[in-house]
């Protein structure tokens, strides 16, 4: 029922007394979903419990539990070991503890005990990872489940892990090209905001003593800073509002699906967004179908995980002509003929002609990573120019306005 799920769910903190045989008493700390997982992992341990109490949890630990996540490079991690004892005939409780032994994430070291306790009362894999989606993402935990219904776990854990590797280095890739950017816009707007508010108003105080007219970038700037105080509890109010809305609308279906189809439509980030969701697709289809699961369950999943509900929404259409016995190719013509280039539809009916499908899915990923990366590099020479023009055109105007009514004073006390 529910409330059993519910109790199931939540970690716990247990103390532990017992006795080793070649140490003697031990005490210590454990984290389990229950007291019957914590006397299941003693015994993991080579110890026989005295006494196992329940720790009552702080509310520092529960905030620090709210924001604890698992970085993807531990999820991959996680994901090439496994699949390497997997591949190696390793049984699955024991290769999932021989990775929880090596794992160095506290939410990920927890979630694998779990998985564990959920795995040997008999639970699938895909199951006992689908309780943690704040560690596994639906499309982890579809992948996985897709791998067990077709009998090749294994093999879709390797192709899984190879990946998640792919898409991390792409993300870090992005990442690291606009990161100056991203800094040196960060840096304007701080210099901009204390200028404005703090440096600006000292010398406001000396100009209001003269009669001399304050220059039009003075004036501008001193009517900006004059309205943010006047307004600033109405600003703060209506960004917390637009933030809320916003926030509220993407957690909806509908919300969310405008979102992302705006978001295409976009004159730079449009493009590659639109690229990054067909790579996304080619490279899971090609994994799902390299390890031999069967075509209409690698459309399902493959179009669940494009990172784009507009494109998601295409690609669930595909699903359902091909299930109707209609060819990949066409019905990807069919329905994403706007969203996908050309040449990649060209490419996907060669491919499916010639009984190579995987290998032309590969081929279109790696290419499509190219041109995003491609993409991503001109946005970054474009962008480096121009900020640097905006920054200079903002620190012109803030030297005009402190400098010019500073000058005309000089020359007004000149003339005497």
């Amino acid at each position: 029922n529910m409330a059993s799920e519910k109790k199931t769910d939540r970690f716990s903190s247990f103390s532990y007394i017992a006795t080793n045989p070649t140490t003697g008493v031990v005490r210590g700390e454990l984290r389990a979903i229950g007291q019957d997982s914590a006397l299941i992992q003693l015994e993991r341990m080579g110890l026989e419990p005295i006494s196992v109490s329940e720790k009552k949890q702080s509310l520092l630990d529960m905030e620090i539990a709210l924001f604890e996540k698992v970085p993807p490079a531990d999820i991959y991690n996680f994901t090439r070991q496994l699949s390497v004892m997997l591949k190696a005939g390793v049984p699955l409780v024991d290769a999932l503890d021989s990775v929880h032994s090596d794992a160095s994430n506290a939410l990920l070291n927890r979630t694998i005990d779990s998985v564990i306790d959920d795995v040997s009362n008999g639970m699938s894999l895909s199951r006992a990872m689908n309780k943690h989606p704040k560690v596994f993402n639906p499309m982890f935990v579809n992948i996985v489940k897709a791998g067990e219904s077709a009998g090749v776990l294994d093999k879709v854990m390797f192709q899984l892990a190879d990946f998640i590797a792919h898409d991390l280095k792409l993300r870090m890739g992005i990442t690291q090209a606009i990161r100056y950017p991203s800094i040196v816009v960060g840096i304007t707007v701080l210099v901009g905001v204390f200028a404005v508010t703090y440096i600006l108003p000292k010398f406001s105080t000396l100009f209001s003593s003269t009669r001399i007219e304050l220059p039009l970038p003075t004036r501008i700037l001193l009517a900006t800073d004059q309205f943010i105080n006047d307004n600033w509890m109405g600003i703060l109010f209506f960004l917390a509002f637009f933030v809320i809305v916003f926030w509220r609308a993407l957690n909806t279906k509908a919300g969310l699906f405008q979102w992302h189809k705006f978001v295409l439509s976009l004159p730079i980030f449009g493009p590659i967004a639109q690229k990054m969701a067909i790579s996304r697709f080619c490279h899971v289809l090609d994994t799902l179908d390299r390890t031999g699961v069967p075509i209409l369950e690698s459309l399902e999943i493959a179009g669940k995980t494009a990172g784009n509900t507009f494109i998601e929404d295409r690609l669930s259409r595909v699903h359902s002509d091909v299930s109707m016995g209609k060819k990949v190719a066409l019905s990807i013509s069919t329905h994403t003929h706007d969203i996908f280039p050309p040449h990649v539809l060209k490419m996907i009916q060669v491919g499916e002609d010639a009984g190579a499908m995987d290998d032309m899915l590969g081929e279109i990923g790696a290419m499509t990573d190219a041109e995003v990366q491609d993409r991503v590099l001109k946005l970054t020479a474009t962008l480096e120019p121009v900020i640097t023009v905006v920054m200079g055109v903002f620190i012109l105007v803030l030297a005009l306005a402190i400098f010019l009514p500073i000058w005309d004073m000089y020359e007004a006390l000149s003339r005497g």
